[in-house]
């Protein structure tokens, strides 16, 4: 696959604009990264030495400077949608999305693809990997439900059809650092639902339409979650939740969520589309990039 290498600069000048005060001991942003051009933003995953993989529609990119700069990756006219692991996980790196199931031998390897007759159709709105086994992953696939896979997507298992418990318009999906059998799933209608036997059953934690989940970094009882109701912080491993950003706070509409190693969130929004990143869990953030 033909890999373009094309590098987003920073742009030279800009003044910071955050949304509101990093945290004490940071030092003062005097410039502002320039996101990857795209139609639609979908996919964020962040590691603890700056590294940020970033899922459109159309590529991949990663910058390795925390946001400053962008280089586009792979997957050049894919949908990625889904990225399974952060950035800086030893081991296979799984994306996917419209028709799309990509894997790599390690996150900056080239992208083979997979095709794998159980997930049928591909159409893979979300996908996690274990961080602590990285060869386990789960998938969401539309009008099928959940699968599982432990060989890295050479094969996978049905383990949830659609019902009751959730529906078929999940869109974020999140596996405890720790424990490979427990995960979170978020969808518009679904809310927030929580497993901890691998997806067979499932307990819905947040009423509210939900878009997006991840845990912070390889801290098993801090999540984060976008929702209706704003951005939401759990401190007991995605059981209970509580609001931390309400709507309007942010420049734009979050449409990608990410936690790193050190305890940050990481944001992209749209319409405005930009990077924001928090150091409180959420109630405070400030701009990294923007379009």
């Amino acid at each position: 696959m033909k890999q373009r290498t094309a590098i987003v600069a920073l742009v030279a000048g800009l003044a910071a604009v955050a949304v509101s005060t990093a945290c004490a001991g940071d030092d003062e942003r005097t410039t502002v990264g320039r996101l990857p051009p795209s139609h639609h933003v979908h996919a964020l995953r962040a590691a603890d030495d700056g590294t940020l993989l970033l899922g459109v529609h159309g590529a991949l990119w990663r910058s390795t400077d925390a946001g400053l700069t962008w280089e586009e990756v792979g997957l050049e006219g894919e949908d990625a949608m889904a990225i399974g692991i952060d950035p800086g996980t030893d081991g296979p790196l799984l994306v996917a999305g419209h028709g799309l199931l990509a894997r790599a031998p390690r996150p900056t390897a080239p992208f083979d693809s997979l095709r794998p007759d159980e997930l049928g159709s591909l159409d893979v709105h979300a996908l996690a990997q274990a961080p602590s086994e990285p060869t386990t992953a789960y998938a969401f696939v539309v009008d099928a439900g959940l699968f599982i896979t432990d060989d890295a997507g050479d094969s996978w298992t049905r383990v949830a059809p659609l019902g009751d418990e959730f529906g078929s318009d999940i869109t974020g999906m999140a596996v405890d650092p720790a424990d490979p059998d427990t995960l979170l799933m978020a969808g518009g209608r679904t809310g927030v639902v929580h497993s901890t036997d691998r997806g067979r059953t499932f307990n819905r934690v947040v009423g509210a339409g939900g878009f997006a989940v991840a845990y912070v970094g390889d801290r098993s009882d801090q999540a984060v979650a976008v929702t209706q109701r704003g951005i939401e912080t759990s401190q007991d491993g995605g059981r209970t939740w509580q609001v931390v950003t309400q709507p309007g706070v942010l420049p734009g509409r979050p449409a990608a969520l990410a936690g790193d190693g050190h305890g940050a969130v990481w944001v992209v929004t749209e319409e405005p589309r930009s990077l924001q990143r928090s150091h409180d869990g959420g109630r405070t953030w400030e701009e990294i990039a923007r379009a």
